[in-house]
């Protein structure tokens, strides 16, 4: 009786064991998330030694007063819900490789899940109306709001000062 008892005991502990186990490896798959891309456009020579990843960049709301110039673009792409943190540190960080001054944010849209825009079609080259045929996604980078895109865009503009200024002449505070 003794050993049955035991064996049922045992029995409901790996039960358990083998449950947690699944919910476990179930809620990783979810929690796990495309990581951060980010881009940078040179739209200038580069002159300027890369800083400390760590650098303290002024963040502008929008362009100086001072004398500039704007040597690249750098765009960060991210998950809809994605920490403003986050974020915003990998633009600091890929600011601060450019040797930039400072950084201009110009864009910061997130988006919502939900349906695709019109004219948007999870089968590709099936006709969706008027708009035509579906582009397939080797054609197509996805804008803000279509399928595809990843939800979150910030786009910023690294400069750099034609003569020594600081952020603080500019007028302009952090976003």
């Amino acid at each position: 009786m003794k050993a049955r008892w035991m064996a049922n005991k045992a029995s409901r502990w790996i039960t358990g064991a083998a449950i947690a186990g699944v919910v476990a490896i179930l809620s990783s798959c979810t929690a796990e998330k495309d990581p951060p891309e980010t881009t940078v456009s040179w739209l200038a020579p580069q002159t300027r030694a890369a800083k400390p990843f760590d650098c303290p960049i002024p963040m502008l709301s929008a362009m100086p007063n001072a004398d500039y110039q704007e040597i690249a673009i750098v765009e960060v792409t991210d998950d809809y819900n994605a920490d403003n943190q986050e974020v915003y540190g990998l633009l600091r960080r890929k600011a601060c490789e450019t040797g930039a001054d400072a950084l201009v944010v110009l864009e910061d849209q997130r988006q919502e899940r939900g349906k695709p825009l019109p004219g948007n079609s999870a089968d590709e080259g099936k006709d969706v109306g008027d708009t035509g045929v579906n582009v397939s996604s080797r054609e197509h980078n996805a804008e803000v709001g279509e399928e595809g895109h990843k939800g979150r865009i910030l786009n910023a503009v690294a400069i750099i000062y034609k003569r020594a200024s600081s952020a603080s002449d500019s007028g302009n505070g952090s976003p």
